[in-house]
C-alpha cells in the first residue's frame, strides 16, 4: 500500500521537475538564437564601419549568450574605437576565458596587441570620501566606492567622476600610456539650514512735541522764485512774438521767391531773350530762395527755444549761455545745451 500511494507522489514529482527543466532548456535556447541575431547584426555594422552601433550589438549579443570567442570581437572594435583600455580589458578576458581552447597562432595575435595597447593605457586609483558612489570614467559607470583596484584608462584627456544622492564630484586629468596617478573625489554636501534673521528692534514712539517743523523757504528765495517765473512767462510771449514775426518773413519771402522763379522760367523760355536777362533771372531766384530758407530756419530755431523756455528748468540767463543761434550763408545753425 505504500509503495502505490507513493509511486503517484514520485512520478507527479518528476513530471512537475521535468516541465521547468524543459522550460529552461527552451529559454537557454532562445537566448542563444537571440544572441545569435545579434552577433550577426554587429558583425554587418563592424563591415560597414559603424563601430559604435557594431560595439552595442556585440556586447548585447554577449549578455544573451556569454561566449568568450565574442570577447574577440568586443575587443576588435574597441580597438577601432580608440577605446584601448576596453580593448585591453577584453583581449586579456578573451585569453583567460578561451584558455586552452584558443589557438596558438591566435594566442600570438592577441598577446602581442595586449603589449602594445599596455603602452596605450594608464592607471587611475580612484577614492571617494564617501562609500557607494557610483564612479564614472567619461561618463562610462565603472563601478561604485570603494574600488577594488586601480582603473585602467585609455591615454589622454578623461573626464572622472563620481556621483551619489544627487551629488557630483568631478576631476579631469591628462594621463599617458604606462603611468600611474591617483584622483580624490569629494562630495561636498550642501548646507539645507536655513540662516537666522536678526529680530528687529522695536520702533521707538515719537514725541510729538520734539518733532521737526518743515522747513519754511525764505523770503528773498520766494521772490527770487516769482521773479524767475515773471521773467520766464515775459521770455515765453516774447518767444512767441519772435517766432510769428519770423513765420511771416518767411512766407514772404518764398511767395518771392516764387515769383521770382516764374520770372525765370518765363525768361528762359522766352525766344531771343538776352542772356544778361536770364543770369539776373536766376541770381534773383537764388537770392530769394536763401532768404527764405534763413528765415525758415530761425523760425524752427525761435520756436525750439520758445518750447524750451516754456517747459525747461533753466534759468532764462543759463539758458541764453547755453544756446546759440549763428546766421550762415548756408542757413541758421544752433548750437548749445538743451
Amino acid at each position: 500500500m505504500i509503495r502505490h500511494v507513493l509511486f503517484p507522489v514520485l512520478l507527479c514529482s518528476a513530471l512537475g521537475l521535468s516541465v521547468p527543466m524543459r522550460l529552461a532548456h527552451a529559454d537557454e535556447q532562445g537566448a542563444q538564437a537571440e544572441g545569435r541575431s545579434h552577433f550577426r547584426r554587429g558583425v554587418d555594422f563592424f563591415k560597414e564601419g559603424d563601430f559604435r552601433a557594431a560595439l552595442i550589438e556585440f556586447k548585447r549579443a554577449y549578455e544573451l549568450a556569454p561566449n568568450y570567442k565574442v570577447l574577440y570581437n568586443l575587443a576588435q572594435t574597441s580597438l577601432e574605437l580608440q577605446d584601448y583600455a576596453s580593448a585591453l580589458r577584453s583581449f586579456e578576458r578573451y585569453l583567460s576565458d578561451g584558455g586552452g581552447d584558443v589557438a596558438a597562432t591566435r594566442r600570438a595575435q592577441v598577446e602581442e596587441e595586449i603589449e602594445k595597447l599596455r603602452g596605450r593605457v594608464a592607471r587611475v586609483e580612484v577614492t571617494s570620501n564617501v562609500a557607494d558612489a557610483e564612479v564614472f570614467v567619461d561618463d562610462v559607470s565603472v563601478g561604485r566606492t570603494p574600488l577594488s583596484g586601480p582603473l585602467a584608462v585609455s591615454a589622454g584627456r578623461r573626464r572622472i567622476s563620481a556621483l551619489k544622492g544627487g551629488l557630483t564630484a568631478m576631476r579631469v586629468v591628462d594621463v599617458v600610456g604606462g603611468d600611474s596617478t591617483a584622483v580624490s573625489l569629494e562630495i561636498v554636501e550642501s548646507s539645507s539650514a536655513v540662516p537666522e534673521v536678526p529680530a528687529l528692534a522695536p520702533a521707538r514712539p515719537i514725541d510729538a512735541s520734539r518733532r521737526s517743523a518743515p522747513p519754511q523757504a525764505s523770503p528773498a528765495r520766494s521772490r527770487a522764485s516769482v521773479a524767475s517765473g515773471q521773467s520766464g512767462n515775459a521770455g515765453h510771449w516774447v518767444g512767441i512774438t519772435v517766432t510769428g514775426v519770423l513765420a511771416a518773413g518767411t512766407v514772404a519771402t518764398g511767395i518771392l521767391a516764387l515769383s521770382a522763379k516764374k520770372d525765370f522760367d518765363s525768361a528762359v523760355g522766352r525766344y531771343g531773350v538776352d542772356p544778361q536777362a536770364v543770369a539776373d533771372a536766376r541770381s534773383k531766384t537764388r537770392v530769394w530762395a536763401l532768404v527764405t530758407d534763413v528765415l525758415g530756419g530761425a523760425t524752427i530755431v525761435a520756436a525750439g527755444v520758445t518750447i524750451l523756455t516754456s517747459v525747461g528748468g533753466k534759468s532764462s540767463k543759463d539758458r541764453s549761455r547755453a544756446l546759440r543761434v549763428n546766421v550762415t550763408p548756408a542757413g541758421v545753425v544752433a548750437t548749445g545745451t538743451f
